[in-house]
């Protein structure tokens, strides 16, 4: 239970520790406009159509009403509640494939994994169960941690998604078709949440639920595409021709295997992502869905999920759907297709006439070794996912403590792009009073001194840009972009020296990001800002940029 607790508590204390007031990207369009809008909204109809605007292909609803409701609760919004959200849509969706794939048994048949529970005194369902908590609380999917309503959709679309059809699934058909509804109004994806559970109710011939469900979601997609407009431009259908369908299936198949991603290895998401897939059909075949409904219906919404994904980047390369905030619907596929092999292998599932016919005397040496194989593997992802990823967190954190510093400072935000207009929207909320983020201080952001002794690789230059320096309070600001010439950006580490008279003394500094920048090339990776404590006349001042193995520096003030 110990090692169950492990990636649990650590990735709960992360999103605690690092979780921060204030928005960012699409935080701005989303939240803060519909926050700033709200108050001219005098009629219903009026506040509905602000929470129907469009985000992209999504309707955001719930997450602009948990923002509403936190400002109507406590009287300003706090960016952290949403994230807090999504948290909790984490553990709830690993709550309920404990109770589906493990703990407990479907309404209409008891699931092999309950007998073996049982046996085992709850050991082996813990030890079974050990891969699906290091693939869902590991940090490849980061962004979905700390980016608020990244935090609440893209989370909490799944997990609704699965809860209601588990509660499908144990005669809470009402709430099913409720949980049905929150979803079409959390993520693009839940739009077929509702359809999929009008399957699921023909496939067990229940047929005046199914009958139910359709009318209700005639109704709510009706609603829900009512002006609708499709931000890519052009026909749905353009993009499924055959000239295109080679390509759909690759950026598919990379995307639901994108966990095993490496630039070394770019066949193995293709591959481990078609055997999902056929693995998929398989369960169908042998008619899975009435042995553990739940976890089959997962399935087909996580395989519709990374389809429409890949037709919304179906102009794009395969490594255009590997973005962390699409990652947790990456893992949670993993885990589902683990938790339904685990399960053939302990019945020992034949297929016969399309029928699950169940050996009685089946050997469960294979599925240990499955168990013991996932194990390792999953514990392997998890610890180079979270050491790879951890820089990631903490320059988000700098990344939107530098904006609520340069915003208060300077008037100035950089995790936005310009067209939202995020100072004057943030000014607009601060005078209501509805936005009140914790001051942050130069002293509190403060450069720290490091020792690093600057070399250039060969071959390498440096560039950058200085947009502001500034001498305020004992504090020499200097903020700007810098890169090792032709590299991309993405891990950099930017030190700014000062020279002493004891010699050059070099400083760390702190990420934001510069979204003018190109984002292909991961330019806009390259912002920087240092707060370094100086009572002297204006020193000289250099910069020195590693990036991986590559780095270059050089005098940028005399």
């Amino acid at each position: 239970m110990a090692l169950m607790a492990l990636p649990v508590l650590y990735y709960i204390g992360t999103v605690l520790w690092y979780a921060y007031d204030f928005p960012y990207m699409d935080d701005y369009p989303v939240v803060v406009d519909f926050l700033n809008k709200l108050p001219a909204a005098t009629t219903v109809g009026e506040k509905v159509a602000l929470l129907m605007e469009q985000n992209n292909f999504h309707r955001l609803v719930l997450a602009k009403g948990i923002a509403w409701a936190n400002v109507l609760l406590t009287g300003s919004v706090d960016f952290r509640v949403l994230q807090y959200v999504g948290l909790f849509f984490l553990l709830l969706t690993a709550w309920v494939l404990w109770q589906t794939g493990v703990k407990g048994r479907p309404a209409r048949s008891q699931t092999p994994l309950d007998e073996v529970a049982d046996k085992e005194d709850g050991m082996l369902s813990a030890l079974l169960f050990l891969p699906v908590l290091f693939l869902l609380f590991q940090f490849q999917g980061w962004n979905i941690a700390f980016w608020s309503i990244v935090a609440v959709s893209n989370v909490g679309a799944p997990a609704l998604a699965l809860l209601a059809f588990y509660l499908a699934n144990r005669q809470r058909e009402g709430w099913a078709i409720l949980m049905g509804l929150v979803a079409l109004f959390t993520n693009g994806n839940g739009i077929v949440v509702l359809p999929l559970l009008v399957l699921c109710w023909a496939f067990q011939q229940r047929w005046r639920w199914m009958l139910s469900t359709v009318a209700v979601a005639v109704v709510a997609l009706a609603f829900y595409f009512q002006n609708y407009q499709n931000p890519s431009g052009g026909a749905v259908s353009a993009r499924l021709s055959p000239s295109t369908v080679g390509h759909l299936l690759a950026l598919d198949t990379a995307f639901l295997g994108a966990l095993v991603y490496h630039p070394a290895v770019p066949w193995l998401p293709v591959l481990l992502g078609s055997f999902t897939i056929g693995w998929t059909f398989y369960l169908l075949l042998i008619r899975y869905d009435q042995t553990n409904p739940t976890l089959f219906w997962l399935l087909v919404f996580l395989h519709l999920s990374g389809l429409m994904l890949a037709v919304n980047r179906i102009q794009n390369d395969t490594s255009i759907v590997f973005a962390s905030r699409y990652r947790n619907i990456t893992a949670l596929h993993i885990a589902a297709v683990y938790l339904t092999v685990v399960e053939a292998l302990s019945s020992g599932a034949l297929l016969r006439r399309g029928r699950l016919i169940r050996r009685s005397n089946a050997p469960p040496d294979m599925q240990t070794i499955v168990i013991r194989l996932a194990t390792v593997a999953t514990a392997g992802l998890w610890l180079v996912s979270n050491w790879t990823y951890h820089s990631k967190i903490v320059r988000f954190r700098e990344l939107k403590q530098t904006d609520n510093l340069l915003w208060r400072q300077v008037g100035q935000v950089r995790g936005s792009a310009p067209q939202y207009n995020p100072v004057q929207q943030l000014g607009i909320m601060a005078e209501r009073m509805t936005f009140k983020p914790k001051e942050e201080s130069l002293a509190a952001l403060q450069s720290r001194p490091v020792s690093v002794t600057p070399v250039n690789t060969p071959g390498d230059s440096l560039q950058y840009g200085i947009d502001q320096y500034v001498e305020r309070d004992g504090f020499v600001v200097i903020s700007g972009w810098a890169k090792v010439a032709r590299r991309k950006a993405n891990f950099n580490d930017t030190f700014v020296g000062i020279e002493t008279p004891n010699g050059w003394q070099y400083y760390t500094t702190l990420f934001h990001q510069r979204l003018e920048k190109a984002d292909s090339a991961n330019d806009k990776d390259t912002g920087f800002i240092a707060i370094i404590s100086y009572q002297s006349k204006t020193p000289k001042m250099s910069l020195f940029v590693k990036s991986g193995r590559f780095s270059a520096g050089r005098l940028i003030k005399q």
